[in-house]
């Protein structure tokens, strides 16, 4: 018996249901339920990734089900996967809920609720400071959750404004699949790239080694890499994309180069090298099908989609006139204790003031989340305490945030101005508000999670 919480586990929920962590001898059948609940066979090859013992921080023990002792049957089940993240720098320990399932006939029962508790006890246990979740609209706000963070954001090109060589041009760059000598030269661009934004995931030397050569094929967290390279073989950077087609092209999650080096030399010949390598890949006929929800066949693919945030180095180089943009869908943030995460990152937001209109600044901001709030004091450009504050009134502090708004304004989503424009109960003083949008700084890429 386990106890995470005030709950025993196995927890006797009645009707015959009983919510137990998951064993090794579980993974055939939750592996064939996740697949039949979402009609995705890809998700099996995940779940028995994730339950193998092969990953790096996950194991069976780390999944939640849910069985009908009667019927001898999994009825419901979640995971966690745990990771390691960075706010400016700074490490933090975060966790993921995913492969959220429940069986259609025993759904409105509460079981994901449940299972919801004993994860979030479990990533205490751990202690994870913010948990991330992408998923579905609005159904992970009911376990305190906010879409809070930018996911993605996309900038596409068809294929007929590929631009092609001209007569009599050679190509002075192109793109070739990874090799094993490479690895090491795609973990040192992408520590360097990632400083770029507030938020980013770190990944240790085994995580690394499950992401480049762990995953196993045609499971639904594989990713694909490609090296850019000068045509004589010295590297430039690299290419990661899903080996699959949406909505007519192939998306691209990460194109990043070394430092010191721009895009505007090099875009073209990345944008004939990764089409040709998309022709090439998809023409081959032992192409394994996706049966991925949303996926097309690879005689769809009309395009490349950069699905690299709202922002990005490489768009710059993109022709503006042809491009067509995708404004970013957003992660499901859960941060347990504002206050432990703030104190934990208290540097970078110390930082954060020497780089605007408030460093040096000297006060008192009091944050009311209406049922509660913070109070951070600040001398001289330091942050002398970061607390707990009980608001009397809702009229009492600097800044109001109804429900979990704030969490747009920590997670850089939104600032405070557009969080006041869109929330009419979001209000705060001029020079609250100055002093919020330089303490959280906006996050305009796209954070790579462990999956």
């Amino acid at each position: 018996m386990t106890v995470l919480g005030s709950d025993p586990i196995p927890l006797d929920l009645g009707d015959n249901l009983v919510l137990r962590f998951a064993q090794s001898d579980d993974i055939d059948a939750l592996a064939e339920f996740n697949a039949r609940i979402t009609d995705d066979s890809e998700v099996s090859l995940w779940t028995q990734d994730l339950m193998s013992g092969r990953h790096p921080t996950t194991q069976a023990s780390d999944f939640t089900v849910v069985e009908d002792t009667h019927a001898k049957k999994i009825v419901s089940s979640m995971c966690l996967i745990s990771q390691t993240w960075a706010y400016g720098g700074i490490p933090f320990k975060l966790g993921r809920p995913e492969i959220v399932m429940t069986d259609p006939a025993y759904r409105r029962r509460g079981l994901v609720r449940k299972q919801f508790e004993v994860i979030h006890a479990l990533s205490r246990s751990k202690g994870e400071l913010m948990l991330a979740i992408s998923g579905i609209p609005w159904f992970y706000r009911q376990f305190g959750y906010e879409m809070a963070m930018n996911r993605f954001g996309t900038q596409s090109i068809y294929q007929i404004y590929i631009p092609k060589l001209g007569d009599g041009e050679t190509e002075n760059y192109r793109v070739r699949p990874m090799e094993t000598r490479d690895h090491a030269f795609i973990r040192e661009v992408y520590d360097n790239a990632i400083h770029r934004q507030p938020f980013a995931a770190l990944r240790s030397a085994a995580e690394w080694d499950y992401e480049l050569k762990g995953h196993p094929q045609n499971s639904s967290a594989q990713l694909e890499w490609l090296i850019i390279e000068t045509t004589s073989g010295e590297r430039l950077g690299y290419l990661q994309y899903f080996g699959g087609v949406f909505d007519s092209k192939l998306p691209i999650q990460m194109l990043e180069l070394k430092p010191g080096l721009g895009y505007l030399n090099l875009m073209r010949s990345i944008l004939r090298g990764m089409w040709s390598h998309a022709q090439r890949r998809f023409a081959k006929e032992d192409y394994p099908a996706m049966d991925m929800p949303g996926h097309q066949s690879p005689k769809d693919l009309h395009g490349l989609a950069f699905a690299l945030g709202l922002e990005h180095p490489a768009y710059d180089a993109l022709p503006k006139n042809i491009v067509v943009e995708t404004k970013p869908w957003a992660l499901y943030i859960r941060v347990p204790d504002i206050v432990a995460f703030l104190r934990h990152v208290q540097p970078a937001l110390e930082k954060h003031l020497t780089e605007g209109p408030a460093a040096g600044y000297s006060g008192t901001l009091k944050l009311n989340f209406y049922r509660s709030g913070i109070q951070l004091v600040f001398e001289r450009g330091q942050i002398t305490d970061i607390s707990d504050w009980s608001p009397e009134t809702v009229f009492d502090g600097d800044a109001k945030f109804p429900d979990l708004t704030f969490l747009q304004l920590l997670c850089g989503r939104r600032r405070f101005n557009e969080l006041a424009d869109n929330f009419a109960d979001c209000l705060g003083r001029d020079d609250a508000a100055t002093l919020l949008d330089n303490l959280f700084p906006p996050f305009t890429g796209h954070v790579w999670v462990l999956s």
